[in-house]
């Protein structure tokens, strides 16, 4: 199976690109509330709508070289997705700085110390795998069935789920809004970047990436059953 390496490679690199986009967008609307209200107005907008303009200034240079409409408006969307969040999910923590400088720092060189002690690693070890994917948004859809608290229907996300894995190109970015809101409200994390990766291959792998988001969502709540 040696001929999907190349293949697999190209996608985790694409999904580190994708994952440094998001991460960038979440930190420009948590410290650019201009920008955050510019690109919550794209949501549900095609890239030459009018509420669109302001946005090409912030995420122009931020896209792929040369990269076509489609791969352009998979990006748009999940930023519009982020920029649309509640204001306190970008609150920053104030501690988060100061433990990572004199913390982090501590910790690292603990690590570095233990390794000098205990001698290098093996360096004919093979290194883990990474995941191929990260948590499809099937999978978001079942962690809020089995959330605790607000939790969705299970009704109502196997409802939300088929009507996702059914849509067209165009469909999916009109959807995914709702199911996003719906979601919001138990928790469950999104996975932005692998959001950001279902999107740019969905005009041509909907059905290997709706088959994934099924199969993760009914793996699950499967399991949620099961306890």
């Amino acid at each position: 199976m040696t001929f999907q390496a190349p293949e697999v490679s190209k996608r985790h690199r694409n999904r580190a690109a994708y994952a440094a986009f998001t991460e960038h967008i979440e930190r420009l609307c948590r410290t650019d509330p201009g920008a955050r209200a510019a690109l919550r107005a794209g949501l549900r907008r095609d890239l030459d709508h009018p509420r669109t303009r302001p946005m090409h200034r912030l995420l122009t240079p931020r896209l792929p070289q040369g990269c076509d409409d489609k791969t352009a408006q998979a990006h748009y969307t999940v930023a519009s997705l982020i920029a649309a969040q509640p204001r306190h999910a970008f609150t920053p923590d104030p501690d988060d700085d100061q433990e990572f400088d004199e913390n982090t720092a501590d910790e690292q060189e603990a690590e570095k110390k233990q390794v000098r002690q205990d001698g290098a690693p093996d360096e004919k070890a093979p290194m883990p795998e990474p995941a191929p994917y990260g948590s499809s948004f099937g999978a978001t859809l079942g962690q809020a069935v089995i959330a605790k608290g607000a939790s969705m229907r299970l009704s109502a996300a196997e409802s939300r789920i088929n009507l996702l894995t059914r849509q067209s190109l165009r469909g999916i970015h009109l959807h995914l809004p709702g199911a996003v809101n719906q979601v919001r409200t138990t928790g469950a994390l999104i996975d932005w970047g692998q959001l950001l990766a279902d999107l740019v291959d969905w005009p041509y792998q909907s059905g290997r990436i709706s088959r994934r988001w099924l199969q993760d969502f009914y793996r699950i709540t499967a399991r949620a059953d099961q306890d």
